[in-house]
């Protein structure tokens, strides 16, 4: 019987970065050319190099870059590719100028934040990547999203325009009942950075729980404690019927977590103003503040030295 196989497709915006290394002879000034970091450089190298199986670049006698047999074969390639992808633009007189923003937003926001779109309109374009915070501003960091809305962990990105903190409680079915001394039945995804507060605050309180149903998707959670699964953490201002807030004794108090908004580094903040002025309403009144810029984020400097260890 036939299979059919799923085409995997390299994004354009890597194959212009191989490019730009090319013509500007570093990676550092392929992204002053760019308007993209060392980071998101380098993390952009190292997913072709995952792609393509194999080392696109080595460093040459003299301890600069310099393109493996595969890379340059590689570079021959994205180069065709780059120009037919250009001549086909052309053809309905696109320009690089006229492409929309792309808009990472965490789930928790996401419905708040059309809601506004929709109200001012809907005609500002933008490319939307809807998802946890972790693979947002993964994205953000390797340059895949220009302006990004965060909860918990803007810290792990280059810049913030804004940020608001967010009172996180436990959220149950009205009647849900925990027989006593049962481990909490909890409705989590652990690989999620705003998940890790509820669990570091059971175990440090001594409290035993054990994780009942598991889904990256927060409307799947959600309905999992609707139907009394078991128990969840979100934003207050997210619980709504048939969920109700747990203030029962055997649950432990939550941290508020921070929420942010995050703009590429390069990207030219005047061209998110209205973005970020949509953002900070999702704040509490009273609590959004301007977050000054962050030192680059651990994540972000491993992605460097991941590649090749090369310093450009």
């Amino acid at each position: 019987m036939h299979r059919r196989h799923q085409q995997i497709n390299i994004p354009t915006e890597v194959v212009r970065t191989l490019v730009a290394i090319a013509d500007a002879g570093s990676f550092s000034k392929a992204g002053e050319r760019l308007n993209l970091s060392q980071p998101a450089i380098s993390a952009q190298v190292k997913r072709l190099q995952l792609l393509i199986g194999g080392a696109i670049f080595h460093k040459s006698a003299g301890g600069g870059l310099d393109f493996t047999p595969r890379g340059r074969m590689v570079l021959s390639h994205a180069r065709r590719l780059l120009e037919a992808n250009d001549q086909i633009l052309s053809l309905g007189g696109a320009a690089p100028d006229h492409r929309p923003i792309r808009l990472g937003i965490t789930s928790v926001y996401v419905e708040r934040f059309l809601s506004m779109w929709l109200a001012a309109g809907g005609e500002r374009r933008f490319l939307f990547h809807c998802g946890r915070s972790d693979d947002i501003s993964k994205a953000l960091i390797e340059g895949f999203v220009d302006v990004a809305c965060l909860l918990h962990n803007p810290q792990q990105v280059d810049e913030l325009a804004v940020s608001w903190q967010e009172d996180i409680v436990w959220a149950r079915r009205s009647d849900f009942v925990l027989s006593p001394g049962a481990p909490i039945p909890l409705v989590s995804w652990p690989g999620n950075s705003a998940e890790l507060p509820a669990i570091n605050a059971l175990e440090q309180a001594g409290i035993s729980y054990r994780i009942v149903f598991t889904s990256a998707d927060l409307r799947a959670r959600q309905a999992a404690v609707a139907a009394g699964i078991g128990l969840m953490t979100m934003p207050a201002w997210l619980v709504a019927p048939p969920l109700v807030i747990a203030n029962d004794y055997y649950l432990p108090k939550l941290r508020p977590l921070r929420a942010g908004v995050a703009i590429r580094r390069g990207f030219d903040a005047a061209d998110a103003k209205d973005i970020i002025a949509w953002f900070t309403k999702l704040g509490p009144e009273g609590t959004v503040q301007t977050a000054a810029a962050q030192p680059k984020s651990a994540r972000a400097a491993a992605v460097d030295a991941d590649v090749m260890g090369h310093q450009s």
